[in-house]
This record gives C-alpha cells, sequence and structure tokens, in this order.
C-alpha cells in the first residue's frame, strides 16, 4: 500500500487541483460555510476512494454497474425534483445531487474500455440525459464518445457521438432555471474582481488537471482521453451558457463523480480479460 500512495496522489491531481481552487474561490468571494462544506466533504470522499478503494475485478460487475449508473440516470425523472422544467438531480438529504456530473463519469471509464458494449452504455445514458434535458451533459458524453471512436476506430461511437451532439443543440436553453451564483458563471465572477484569478482558475479547470489524465501513465489510454474529453466540455458548456462549472465551483455531484471514476481507472484489463490492480 505504502509503494502505491505516490501513485494514487498523482492520479488524484486531475481532480484535486482544480477542485482545491474551487474551494479558494468559494472562501475568497465569502460563499455560505455549508457550501464550503459540502465541496470540501465531497473531495474528501472522493480521495478517500482514489486512495483505499478497490474497483471490482470482475468485468460483468463492472458493466453492471455502468449499466446500474445509466439507468439511474432515468431516477430524476421518477424522483424529481423538476426545477423550470427540468430534472436532472437525486435527493440526498440536505443535498441534490446532479445526476448527469455524478454517473457519467463512471459510465464513460467503463464505456472507454468496453469496444463491444461501451455504446450501448452511452447510448442508454443519452437517453436519459435527453428526457432530463441537460444538453451541458449531452455534449459532455458526445465529446467522450468522439475521442473514444477516434481511438478504437468503432462506428458506434461515432454514430453516439453524433446523437450527443444532435440531442445538446436540440435541448440547449431548456428549462427556466434561474443562474446560481457560485455555481454558474464562475470565471467571470472571478473576472470581476481578478482577471489574474480568473486566468489561474482556468488554468486549474482546463490545463492542470487534462496534462494529468493525458499524460498519465497509470491509466488506459482510452479512459484518460475520455474523462479528459468530459471534463473539457463540461467546462467548455459553462463558458458559452449558463451551466454548472465542474470542480471549480459549488456541487458536490462532479468532485464525487470524477472521483469515482478515477479510482475506477486504477483497474487494468489482465489477459483473462479481468480488471487487475495497477502496483
Amino acid at each position: 500500500m505504502g509503494a502505491q500512495f505516490p501513485d494514487r496522489l498523482r492520479l488524484a491531481l486531475p481532480l484535486l487541483i482544480p477542485s482545491a481552487g474551487g474551494l479558494c474561490y468559494l472562501y475568497a468571494f465569502d460563499a455560505p460555510a455549508r457550501l464550503l462544506a459540502v465541496n470540501a466533504g465531497a473531495l474528501a470522499l472522493a480521495l478517500a476512494w482514489i486512495m483505499l478503494g478497490r474497483a471490482p475485478a470482475s468485468r460483468s460487475l463492472c458493466l453492471t454497474l455502468a449499466s446500474a449508473a445509466a439507468l439511474g440516470l432515468f431516477l430524476p425523472l421518477l424522483l424529481g425534483p423538476e426545477v423550470g422544467g427540468v430534472a436532472r438531480w437525486l435527493p440526498a438529504g440536505p443535498v441534490a445531487l446532479h445526476s448527469g456530473a455524478l454517473l457519467l463519469p463512471l459510465i464513460t471509464v467503463i464505456a472507454a474500455r468496453e469496444t463491444r458494449y461501451g455504446p450501448a452504455l452511452l447510448a442508454l445514458a443519452g437517453a436519459a440525459l435527453a428526457l432530463q434535458p441537460d444538453a451541458a451533459a449531452l455534449a459532455a458524453l458526445a465529446a467522450a464518445s468522439a475521442a473514444l471512436a477516434w481511438l478504437h476506430r468503432k462506428m458506434a461511437f461515432a454514430l453516439v457521438a453524433a446523437a450527443g451532439f444532435s440531442l445538446a443543440a436540440i435541448t440547449f436553453g431548456a428549462g427556466t432555471l434561474e443562474p446560481q451564483v457560485f455555481t454558474e458563471s464562475v470565471l467571470p465572477h472571478v473576472a470581476e474582481r481578478s482577471a489574474l484569478g480568473a486566468a489561474a482558475l482556468a488554468l486549474m479547470l482546463f490545463v492542470l488537471p487534462l496534462w494529468h489524465l493525458i499524460f498519465d501513465p497509470q491509466t488506459e489510454r482510452a479512459e484518460r482521453c475520455a474523462l479528459a474529453a468530459l471534463l473539457l466540455a463540461l467546462g467548455a458548456m459553462a463558458v458559452i451558457a449558463p451551466f454548472p462549472y465542474p470542480l471549480i465551483g459549488y456541487g458536490a455531484s462532479p468532485i464525487l463523480g470524477f472521483g469515482l471514476a478515477l479510482g475506477m481507472t486504477m483497474r487494468k484489463p489482465g489477459r483473462d480479460g479481468r480488471f487487475l490492480a495497477t502496483s
């Protein structure tokens, strides 16, 4: 375990760097203490999973988890709450978890190493996101699918990507949600006080995590590229429209979701098709 600790810490950097920057932003801009506590608690849980958790060794169990996560994206349609004409949240006691940000990274990681079933998993998730509707999550799913289509040379992933981008365009602007301070428009909010601070926060979200994801030798190429595409697309959608900023803004869901996904990348396929822990 001691030998693995530095590797696991390095694996956590794409999550830790922007999330720590987000906590600094919330503190510097006098966000309510509850928001800081929620993000800090989510980060602690996510880091604990990356450091101490173990992904299932069975390929069939991983597929079952991904299928359950994709089906879980339909739960907001059944359980609510519906706000402003959209239903994207899972009730979790005092907080509501954004279902796409929470579950989509896990689905993406498992789909990335499943050239046979991966497109079906992403298509099922896309159907749920279209019904919610959630244009930002659909665009992120499409970007990840496009990356996998390029890496795996699979037409099925390309079809999912095309459908995802089309549905994101169709559902763009759906709903009448009021913009939420500290969650949306984060970079413009920081830029009002400090252009340098906004640039630093953008670097933490768009550059440093992508560097660690794309060039980290621990993880499979498809997994890290798909996660990088997912994060980049979620951030880009937040820049061009009032969608939640992942990791640097208030919200436990993306922190937990990317933490869960990064922990799952600790498994690499062995010769027998099982997913083995890295050493």
